[in-house]
């Protein structure tokens, strides 16, 4: 047997049910008994959220806000650039980008760094 439950989040004077369909409505019907209220449908914008509803399942996602971002730092009109990704192996003998044991030397610099500060 399915929980009969519904779920009312309230953020200053927007009321968002979650719950299963029946219950919703008789809960909906509740409030509207109660307080003076519009019912908007399904909500498709909540605190920076986008929610889509899907035929079966819901979308949330923030493309909007991802855009608004992008403008404001003059990125939106940026060209992608694929670049290929190194993988590397968390097995230290595994790793190909790993020296050999005789070559361990060879990240070493073959002549002293030396650094002077100028004041």
């Amino acid at each position: 047997m399915a929980s009969e439950f519904v779920i009312l989040a309230v953020y200053v004077d927007v009321i968002n049910l979650v719950g299963i369909p029946e219950k919703l409505q008789k809960a909906i019907e509740y409030l509207k008994k109660e307080f003076e209220m519009k019912d908007l449908g399904k909500t498709k914008l909540y605190l920076g959220l986008q929610i889509e509803h899907l035929a079966d399942r819901i979308f949330i996602h923030q493309s909007a806000y991802t855009e608004r971002v992008l403008k404001c730092f003059y990125i939106d009109k940026a060209h992608p650039l694929g670049t290929t990704m190194i993988v590397r192996s968390l097995k230290v003998n595994k790793d190909l980008f790993r020296p050999p044991e005789e070559d361990r030397n060879s990240l070493v610099p073959k002549y002293p760094i030396s650094v002077q500060l100028v004041h």
